[in-house]
């Protein structure tokens, strides 16, 4: 292999390790003040603002993690869009936890904002995973993997309809749609992968 060859595998090699350093780093300085909390006596209000913050960042770093599995690959793009939405939101969640101003209106909107980031985030991670799939042949995967995508796409959109106007909704027939389309969108995320591990071609053994 030639040293132009190497230089964007090894490119890609240091930015996982740029990212896997600042993700161990941020959670284990959060981890240690969990610990420091918990070891201090008595909570309080500070004291589950910590932990909480300990397990806002834990969360949301695996999802930063599914987000760069797809470096390096085609569709890295929608990976580095999906680390971004789980940072901003993060620090979102993070802001919230810790803030003690008044709850004025503006506050509304921006507890909807979080919400959405929130939901944004898990849809970005899961659909992260499930591109690693893009890559295969198999006409049941692709088409599996297509579906499923799109059902994650309504599950969202459904989401951040109620999240952003849930006055609108009116009785328990919106709940059931969201449901149904959640369940579908589940089976798909298990059923494709296992599709893909089973009509796996066998790697051909070098002469």
């Amino acid at each position: 292999m030639t040293r132009e060859g190497s230089a964007p595998r090894d490119r890609l090699r240091l930015f996982r390790r740029i990212v896997v350093a600042v993700i161990v780093a941020s959670f284990g300085i959060a981890a240690l003040g969990g610990i420091v909390v918990l070891l201090g006596g008595s909570l309080g209000d500070d004291g589950w603002r910590v932990l909480s913050t300990t397990a806002v960042i834990g969360a949301f770093s695996i999802a930063v993690l599914c987000c760069a599995a797809l470096a390096g690959r085609r569709l890295r793009v929608f990976g580095i869009i999906g680390a971004i939405v789980s940072v901003l939101s993060a620090g979102l969640v993070v802001w919230l936890i810790w803030y003690r101003g008044p709850f004025t209106p503006p506050f509304d909107a921006l507890l909807e904002l979080t919400w959405s980031g929130i939901a944004l985030t898990v849809a970005f991670a899961f659909a992260s995973l499930l591109l690693l799939l893009a890559d295969r042949d198999q006409p049941a995967v692709r088409i599996g993997l297509v579906a499923t995508l799109a059902l994650f796409a309504i599950v969202l959109g459904l989401t951040l309809y109620a999240i952003w106007w849930s006055e609108t909704i009116r009785g328990d027939t919106f709940g059931r749609v969201v449901g149904v389309f959640a369940i579908l969108a589940a089976l798909g995320a298990v059923i494709v992968p296992v599709v893909s591990l089973l009509l796996r071609a066998p790697r051909e053994r070098p002469a």
